[in-house]
């Protein structure tokens, strides 16, 4: 799942609930605990004069959010370092602690080599290993493309050519993002951002959407359609 950010501000952008699923906005709640927890609890935000105390740029702030479709709240740590003058600052890591992260999975009617692949980019993803996050997923769109019958010397070739089997070029251009973010990644040995390896996660959830999910759904409608109308034939004779 996409992370939810905190600004240096501890405001929350819109995100995807890990309550409900949902993306939606946040408030940040007030609570009678410390929102400052290390290296010293303390409820209001350190002047200088904490910070030069403690010796320690660098603070860890707890925030409650609170979803605006469910209500419930997420509880997130934030470890933001601040400058000189003691009121800007840089945030250098959010870790979110409830409710736990989840690795993504597929829809199961991606099919299953797919799956496999995806939810191992997913946990190293989880994990934080954004590199090898980008490596599996490059070798689940790999599958995908095998799955649908793509043919080429290369995955470049392979997906260009699923536009010949009825695939959108919005859908061949996000896969080749997933192209780039695995050879980036293992070849150059270039990192990239928790937003930049979740963003492609994303994308490649939204094509199985697409190419599987939708098509099964559709299928499943027209199936209890015929069963209905056959039970109304066989009642009617």
């Amino acid at each position: 799942m996409t992370s939810l950010t905190v600004d240096q501000n501890g405001l929350i952008p819109p995100g995807l609930c890990p309550n409900c699923h949902l993306h939606t906005g946040f408030s940040v709640r007030g609570s009678d605990i410390s929102t400052y927890l290390w290296p010293h609890a303390q409820t209001e935000h350190p002047s200088v004069e904490h910070q030069l105390k403690y010796g320690v740029r660098t603070w860890l702030r707890q925030i409650l959010a609170r979803c605006g479709h469910c209500g419930k709240t997420v509880i997130l740590y934030q470890l933001i370092r601040f400058h000189e003058d003691g009121k800007t600052g840089e945030v250098l890591r959010v870790i979110q602690v409830w409710p736990e992260r989840q690795p993504r999975e597929l829809h199961t009617s991606a099919p299953n080599a797919v799956r496999d692949l995806f939810a191992e980019g997913a946990r190293a993803e989880a994990a934080e290993a954004y590199r090898a996050a980008g490596a599996m997923y490059r070798a689940a769109v790999e599958e995908l493309c095998k799955d649908l019958g793509a043919e080429g010397n290369n995955l470049a070739s392979k997906i260009n050519d699923l536009v010949n089997r009825g695939v959108t070029r919005e859908i061949v251009e996000d896969f080749h993002e997933a192209r780039f973010l695995g050879n980036w990644s293992l070849h150059d040995g270039l990192e990239f951002s928790a937003e930049e390896v979740a963003d492609v996660a994303d994308l490649i959830a939204e094509a199985v959407r697409i190419l599987y999910v939708q098509p099964e759904e559709r299928r499943a409608m027209r199936d209890a359609r015929k069963a209905r109308r056959d039970a109304f034939a066989a009642g009617n004779p």
